[in-house]
């Protein structure tokens, strides 16, 4: 199975110490492995931790999610986006959607194994 390394938006990260104390819970919320390394991306606002992930999710457990992908027009366009938006978050696409702010977001479902 392959890894890959992301790095994931954390808010601000004061010290050393304390990206060790937040990398660690960034990383499981994404069902991934703090590398110990992270960076401020803009001062006094937010830090990156980066994350390996590997590039097949696996386990016996099972979660579903909604989770955002900006404005979805139809089931074709559902279709395209679903897919792209799930994998970015390291799930896949269970073939539901739906509008949650009409003409300006929606939410796709979303499963995960961990």
């Amino acid at each position: 199975m392959g890894k890959f390394t992301v790095s994931i938006p954390a808010g601000p990260i004061w010290n050393d110490e304390d990206g060790k104390e937040k990398g660690p819970i960034v990383a499981a919320a994404h069902l991934g492995e703090f590398d110990g390394n992270w960076r401020t991306v803009v001062p006094n606002e937010m830090s990156t931790v980066d994350v390996i992930l590997n590039s097949e999710p696996t386990g016996s457990s099972e979660y579903t999610l909604d989770v955002l992908a900006g404005p979805i027009w139809n089931q074709e366009d559902a279709e395209k986006k679903c897919p792209v938006v799930c994998a970015s978050y390291g799930g896949k696409w269970n073939g539901q959607w739906k509008t949650v702010v009409s003409g300006k977001m929606s939410v796709c479902g979303c499963t995960f194994k961990f």
